[in-house]
């Protein structure tokens, strides 16, 4: 393993350096731009270069920050320049910095080719279609592209473009996603064919040795089969010894290459670490209490009880409820009292939130940037409601932020100076990504592995950095907090064993995670303070001198760092005594009291446990009655109640359920009366008008009763002698431009979400073409509050696609929600049931047809069966004409020839698809006729079509008025058609563009030569 991480760089290294780039001013000489590379930079080019001489990968393995991607692209800027013959690469990498490389690829080699593969399905597959259709023709489409892991993984499955192509080099950024051998990832990119593998990650070393042989195997799977991780696990179990230490460096040394800021930036600005110890609140405290409480059973084994056996899944579940406790009691349901409105109790409910409060605001008020991380996405949300609160200005992103917004998110932070805070998660926040303009880090809460959190903070702390980083991790006291991040730490001394030190002590070493005692440990801690009922009041804290100077927004150096000890105790920089604390040595096991209070605990559960296996009861559930066993909880002896007294005690509770329900409801509806008048006031200020349907009052009643009753699908009733339909008509079309349906008003009905964000693709871009109103008007209401789950908009389609003498109308029911976390519901039938009352409404009102599209048309498990029973009743069932329509793809439209089909019968042929009615298979067409009278040949298309009442020939004949060809028919292919002087010979546009119009188009500006 090469550590060039000194100020001048080994024999081997300028040797390498002498052979391939020995300069800024060599490396312009294939492409580079003026930026120029730092030598240790240069040094891992060259080393890049030199393992793809000698036909071996590479894991370059620099500490978060140093520029790997920079390093990587000037790799590949060498190799593609060089290369005689075209091959493209592959860089892999997660979804928030894909953008971010797409730019860094154009900004230090602009003369390198890019694409980046994203998209959706039909995206993706145009884009493979043009990049293969340039590699037949000779062209060069790209050099490099860019995509995901796990659209990597989605074309895999289909055996599509990524996987086909025979890649120079494929780079895998954050490339500890291939720590298991065994995930699909892993598998996957191992089979895909390539002449050269290179790894970027900051962390190598993880957990273990196995996950740094797993990247070894993929880098070079000849030297490293996978089949030998046991022998290369055993060989080096223990490697305390030099012997193994100078074998297990040699082995690593070729494949890679790991250097720190430390030892190559001495002019990066310094970086400093603090631990913020917080109490927690009373009802913290109540909740933390409540778990422990309630699953004791799983701290000790139940083999001698029914069920019995391990309990470990559980102690994680309940080791992840207790970070959730320590975080915000808010995260549990039912644990936030209504109304639900932002206020102080937000912060007060927990000792987290009122440090981050007092930190918050001393860090405004002395000009810092901050980077705020959290394991878990809906502490992230509190957070954002208190930054709302608090008028505080902030970005945010997660794992639901798409990656065009996150990129956006980025540059925002960065560039504008009023944005004070980042929200992160740790896992999708933490890699690749820019954040220099932060000057602040703050860990909400730690991770498992504290190498997520170490990329997290190189967000802030890299290349670019020009002023001191501080770094604040927020730790509960007394809470699970500590122990875990202890354990953590522990960890970190692997990665400085393996590829700093060179130390192994891995023999008995294996993760917490696996480790039921340690879970066990971690849940004791801290047990005998947390079970007192002593207050933990938070004194004001002084920020300055704890954090330590700033000036002008800068972190000032300190000139001895001390540990500081205060209500929130603080320690800097001082992993040897960071976890002392009021007198009390944090870093060793539980203490002592914390393990007698805790087999109290257990003594409770198993003699509750025992009577529950011998009497066979169900005790164990009552948390009450396991609380009752307490030491110390004392509770006198009840009095029996007589039968009077029992009747009018529970004629009181009755009473006072009532009470309590009619004050509820009445609570509810002062709120819903405020809310309306605050809308309407809003509104009026926004001359806003509603285009919302209001059903008046009889109209509804009449529904409700008719909710009721059941109703005939088959009956028939006579007006003015003409039989109503009742019954759905099924259309092959497209429901933006209806078929007739007898009236003169239509009715398009649409159904969308209520986040007032308009969709892509599909109906939504159909409905766009015909008119922009719907957009418009669907986005206002949007802003304007006015999309509620059941509501139906109606707008007008004010284009010129409507027949004369009708009225086009799109009915625009919201049926489903999106979360904050832009996560979308199904359909929602009980909405869609209120805005089809809405429909059916104003279709009797303007005696109106309605049209609609198969709703939730391959929706995995949608119940069409009950849309359809709601379609006719609320809209066949009253006699209102009503048309459902199957889109026609244009494969369906028109399929082309088989080669079973290659002798056709010489006779004419007519084939035509028409609509039809349940259990009705005379009624009339509801296909257009639109072609009556046109017999056509298409060439080279055949069966099966929709003909709209035209004839369709197998072989041109006499009588043929139209040869329709496609684009792509060849002028040789035409004139060897024997065509009638009498026929036109057309493109198939003619006909794509007769059934938009829904009219037979003229020939003339359609028509080929023959």
């Amino acid at each position: 393993m090469h550590d060039m991480s000194s100020d001048s760089d080994g024999e081997c290294s300028k040797e390498i350096q002498r052979k391939y780039i020995d300069s800024n001013d060599k490396l312009k000489d294939f492409g580079w731009t003026d930026l120029p590379l730092r030598p240790y930079q240069l040094t891992g080019v060259n080393w890049l270069i030199e393992c793809y001489q000698k036909g071996h990968g590479a894991i370059l393995g620099d500490e978060m920050g140093l520029g790997k991607t920079c390093q990587t692209i000037a790799f590949l800027a060498y190799i593609d320049s060089r290369a005689k013959k075209w091959h493209p690469n592959l860089i892999i990498c997660p979804r928030s910095i894909l953008e971010n490389w797409v730019a860094e690829l154009t900004k230090f080699a602009p003369e390198i080719k890019v694409k980046s593969y994203v998209g959706n399905k039909d995206e993706r597959n145009a884009l493979a279609k043009e990049l293969r259709t340039q590699v037949k023709a000779g062209r060069q489409p790209f050099s490099v592209l860019v995509t995901t892991y796990e659209l990597c993984l989605k074309d895999a499955e289909l055996n599509g473009f990524l996987a086909s192509q025979d890649w120079r080099a494929v780079v895998v950024d954050e490339a500890h996603r291939l720590k298991n051998s065994e995930s699909l990832l892993y598998t996957t990119l191992k089979q895909w064919s390539t002449r050269h593998r290179v790894l970027l990650t900051g962390t190598p070393v993880q957990n273990n040795l196995e996950e740094l042989y797993s990247l070894l195997s993929f880098v070079c799977p000849s030297s490293f089969r996978l089949s030998g991780v046991e022998k290369f696990l055993r060989k080096f179990k223990d490697i305390e010894r030099s012997k193994g230490v100078s074998e297990l460096h040699a082995l690593l040394q070729p494949y890679l290459l790991r250097r720190t800021k430390e030892g190559v930036l001495k002019d990066l600005p310094k970086k400093s670490e603090v631990v913020l110890y917080h109490g927690i609140s009373k009802l913290q405290k109540k909740v933390y209490k409540a778990i422990l409480t309630k699953d004791l059973s799983v701290f000790q084994t139940r083999g001698n009880y029914p069920g019995g056996g391990g309990g470990t899944p559980r102690l994680m579940n309940i080791l992840m409820q207790l970070r959730k406790c320590v975080n915000h009691p808010y995260l549990f349901d039912g644990v936030e009292p209504e109304p639900f409105l932002l206020g102080e109790h937000l912060v007060e409910a927990s000792g987290k939130l009122v440090l981050i409060d007092k930190l918050l605001s001393h860090l405004k008020q002395t000009g810092h940037k901050v980077l705020l991380f959290s394991q878990m996405t809906h502490m992230l949300d509190i957070i954002q409601d208190y930054l709302g609160y608090r008028d505080y200005t902030y970005e945010r992103l997660d794992g639901s932020v798409r990656g065009e917004e996150r990129f956006l998110a980025v540059q925002n932070f960065n560039k504008n100076e009023e944005t004070f805070i980042f929200l992160l998660s740790t896992r999708a926040g933490g890699q690749g990504l820019n954040l220099v303009a932060a000057d602040t880090v703050i860990f909400v809460d730690s991770d498992f592995n504290p190498q997520n959190d170490l990329q997290a903070a190189a967000r802030a702390h890299r290349i670019g950095q020009v002023r001191p980083v501080k770094i604040m991790r927020l730790i509960g006291r007394n809470t699970v907090e500590e122990i875990i991040l202890r354990r953590a730490e522990d960890k970190l001394h692997l990665t400085e064993k393996v590829i700093e030190e060179g130390q192994f002590t891995l023999g008995a070493k294996s993760l917490i995670t696996n480790d039921k005692v340690g879970l066990q440990d971690i849940l004791k801690f801290g047990v005998d303070t947390l079970l007192d009922d002593n207050d933990t009041d938070e004194t004001d804290v002084d920020f300055t001198q704890i954090l330590g100077p700033s000036v002008n927004g800068e972190w000032q150096p300190e000139e001895e760092p001390e540990v500081k000890t205060s209500q929130s105790a603080v320690l800097e920089e001082a992993p040897s005594s960071m976890y002392e604390f009021e007198g009390t040595d944090y870093s060793k096991e539980p203490s002592a009291e914390d393990i007698k209070a805790f087999e109290k605990l257990l003594a409770v559960e198993k003699q509750v446990l025992d009577e529950e296996y011998t009497a066979e009861r169900s005790s164990r559930g009552k948390a009450t009655q396991v609380l009752e066993l307490f030491p110390g909880v004392k509770r006198k002896p009840r009095t029996p109640l007589t039968a009077e007294e029992l009747e009018e005690r529970n004629a009181k509770r009755k009473e006072t359920e009532e009470r309590k329900a009619k004050l509820a409801e009445e609570k509810k509806a002062r709120r819903e009366d405020q809310k309306r008048k605050q809308r309407e006031d809003m509104w009026n200020a926004a001359g806003y008008i509603s285009s919302c349907v209001q059903i008046e009052s009889d109209e509804e009643e009449e529904e409700n009763g008719e909710d009721e009753e059941e109703f005939d699908l088959t009956q028939e009733e006579e007006d003015g002698g003409v039989a109503k339909n009742r019954s759905i008509s099924y259309v092959s079309g497209d429901v933006t431009c209806p078929v007739t349906g007898g009236t003169q008003v239509n009715v398009i009905v649409h159904c969308a979400d209520d986040s007032g964000s308009w969709g892509r693709g599909g109906l939504f871009s159909a409905i766009g073409r015909r008119s922009s109103a719907p957009q418009e008007q669907y986005e206002l209401a949007g802003d304007m509050g006015d999309l509620a789950l059941g509501n139906c908009h109606l707008i007008a389609l004010d284009d010129n696609h409507t027949r004369d003498g009708e009225e086009d109308w799109l009915a625009l029911v919201i049926a489903q929600h999106r979360d904050k976390r832009n996560n979308l519901s199904g359909i929602k039938l009980s909405a869609l049931q209120q805005g089809l009352k809405a429909v059916h409404y104003l279709a009797k009102a303007r005696k109106a047809s309605v049209h609609l599209p198969r709703i939730g048309h391959d929706t995995p498990w949608f119940n069409w069966y009950g849309t359809e029973r709601l379609i006719k009743k609320h809209l066949t069932a009253e006699g209102i004409p009503t048309f459902i329509y199957y889109y026609p793809r244009k494969q369906q439209l028109l399929k082309r020839k088989s080669s079973e089909d290659s002798d056709p019968p010489a006779k004419k042929k007519k084939i035509s698809t028409v609509s039809f009615k349940e259990e009705e298979e005379n009624k009339p067409h509801t296909l257009l006729d639109i072609f009556h009278g046109v017999t056509a040949y298409l060439h080279p298309f055949f069966f099966n079509v929709y003909t709209y009442d035209a004839d369709v020939e197998v072989a041109i004949g006499d009588k043929t008025t139209h040869v329709i060809v496609h684009s792509t028919c060849s002028t040789e292919d035409r004139k060897s058609l024997v065509i009638p002087d009498e026929a036109v010979v057309v493109y198939e546009k003619w006909l794509d563009d007769s059934l938009k119009k829904g009219r037979c188009l003229p020939s003339h500006g359609y028509l080929v030569d023959k």
